[in-house]
């Protein structure tokens, strides 16, 4: 697992593999004052808090301005990878703030309900045997898709040129896929 060095103020492109310890060391300043690493200690304390309602929660993808150069980011996007049984199983237990809290992580209002600076957001991760998805994983593949579209854009006027991979993103390895 590696942590790349930016490369023209961004992430080069690619989904780069790495677990928290290296991204920490990477991207996030030790000073508490920082900016950066008061955005990512509410990043961390959201997942916390998430891994305690789920359970596990085996890698999430970050972005957003927070991997750039940007002197003072505005926050940090994050996709959490769930398995959906997980989910599932909050439901199923009926506790209504446990399943708000989901809700509130899964519909990017984390920012709006805890004041955190943090887009959320869940993909319900459908795991199966065998290389062929069966009929029931199309919508996890279909989000997936997308996710890993969006975030290898760049915006630009030129609309050929906004839909080419030009950036890239990390795969955060929380508690891995079991």
């Amino acid at each position: 697992m590696t942590t790349p060095a930016l490369q023209a103020g961004q992430l080069p492109p690619g989904r780069w593999v790495a677990d928290l310890v290296a991204v920490e060391a990477t991207y996030v300043p030790s000073n508490p004052a920082d900016v950066r690493r008061q955005i990512w200690e509410e990043w961390r304390r959201l997942t916390l808090v998430l891994q305690s309602v789920v359970g596990s929660i085996p890698a999430c993808w970050l972005s957003g301005s927070f991997f750039t150069d940007k002197a003072v980011p505005g926050d940090l996007d994050c996709l959490y990878i769930v398995d959906v049984e997980r989910l599932k199983a909050v439901t199923t237990r009926g506790d209504p703030g446990e399943t708000n809290f989901i809700s509130i992580v899964a519909a990017n209002a984390v920012k709006q309900v805890f004041s955190l600076r943090v887009d959320s957001f869940i993909l319900e991760w459908s795991p199966y045997a065998g290389p062929l998805p069966p009929g029931t994983s199309r919508q996890y593949h279909e989000d997936r898709g997308y996710w890993d579209n969006l975030w290898v854009r760049v915006k630009d006027q030129d609309k050929r040129l906004d839909s080419v991979p030009r950036r890239g993103y990390l795969e955060v390895i929380i508690d891995g896929y079991r």
